[in-house]
């Protein structure tokens, strides 16, 4: 019997398949900055969805733009267009407001008090902390989703030549070799197991961790992504 072959394969690894790979990697950061965005903006400014959609949003879209142990920046690859200058003030606006709020707290857009609560005749009767928070506006929400739809345009442009490239070569390989290059290793672990320890490799490694509905139950394959 023939055991059929799988539809794709894995490109061996190659300085193009590394830009493609951090390219791609890029790309969906820039994704989920913008499917955070939008979902915060469909849920609107007085939601209270409102402020942890932006603020994730804010931190996916920077990830590009800051040192990483497993790929290069964005802004330092190849092919890349700056980011145009008219969203320059936005992008400027975005990358301090994750540093000195979303990331760590500092800016004066929270104001944490020590607050007395009070008698109707003036007198304390309770001690409290309270924090005031002023959350992205959302002219300034409506300009970051411009930012990330130019930013993704700029790396679908950078990626297409080395699509094309590698599309060539790949029409010159043998089914033979094909056949040879190696799949992404793919393990298994139950959910209490979950861990984001590990970094990336240029070897492809994954874990899918599965969840267990009741104590004795077999493990259940929940999900796979990639």
């Amino acid at each position: 019997m023939t055991i059929p072959r799988p539809p794709v394969a894995v490109l061996p690894d190659t300085a193009d398949t590394r830009l493609l790979v951090d390219l791609t990697s890029h790309a969906n950061d820039l994704s989920e900055a913008s499917h955070a965005l939008g979902c915060a903006l469909s849920a609107g400014e007085e939601s209270e969805l409102w402020m942890p959609l932006t603020s994730h949003a804010v931190t996916a879209y920077i990830r590009p733009f800051i040192f990483s142990n497993v790929r290069r920046r964005l802004d330092e690859m190849p092919g890349i267009p700056a980011v145009p200058a008219a969203l320059q003030t936005v992008h400027d606006i975005i990358r301090k407001y994750r540093n000195t709020t979303i990331a760590h707290s500092q800016s004066n857009l929270v104001m944490p008090l020590p607050v007395a609560i009070l008698d109707a005749e003036g007198q304390g009767v309770d001690v409290m902390g309270v924090s005031v928070i002023h959350s992205m506006p959302l002219a300034v929400a409506e300009r970051f989703a411009n930012l990330i739809g130019a930013m993704e345009g700029n790396v679908e442009l950078a990626t297409q030549p080395i699509l094309e490239r590698l599309r060539t070569w790949l029409k010159d390989q043998a089914p033979e070799t094909i056949a040879g290059w190696q799949l992404p290793e793919v393990i298994h672990a139950i959910d209490l197991e979950f861990t984001a320890v590990h970094r990336r490799k240029r070897i492809p490694h994954f874990t899918s961790y599965w969840r267990i509905e009741q104590p004795g139950e077999e493990p259940h394959y929940e999900q796979f992504s990639g």
